[in-house]
């Protein structure tokens, strides 16, 4: 009888390590992500981007100035500048974006 007691002293503190690895383990798997979303005017280089998401959307690109939303580098919003209808990524969430373009036409 009088082992028991550090047996199960030993197997639950190895039971906890095991616990904190895993974890640690699943923390390290799945990292906190923080996207990096950017709103500017378009350029002229944007053109094929434009047109590309405007397929995406089955809308026409703008042909005028307009603003544009990139999530961590790629292009997902658009909204032209001269009221016509604003263009998103259909496979990403846009709604948001959509709403910050405006936000921000209404600041210029």
């Amino acid at each position: 009888m009088v082992m028991t007691v550090p047996l199960n002293y030993l197997t639950a503190r190895e039971h906890q390590r095991e616990l904190l690895r895993q974890a640690e383990a699943s923390r390290l798997a799945r990292p906190e992500r923080l996207a990096r979303v950017t709103l500017r005017e378009a350029t002229a280089r944007d053109g094929f981007r434009l047109r590309r998401l405007a397929a995406l959307d089955s809308a026409v690109p703008p042909s005028g100035p307009a603003l544009v939303a990139e999530v961590d580098g790629v292009l997902r919003a658009a909204l032209p500048l001269d009221g016509s209808r604003p263009i998103a990524d259909p496979f990403h969430p846009g709604c948001e974006l959509i709403e910050l373009l405006r936000l921000r036409a209404a600041q210029l």
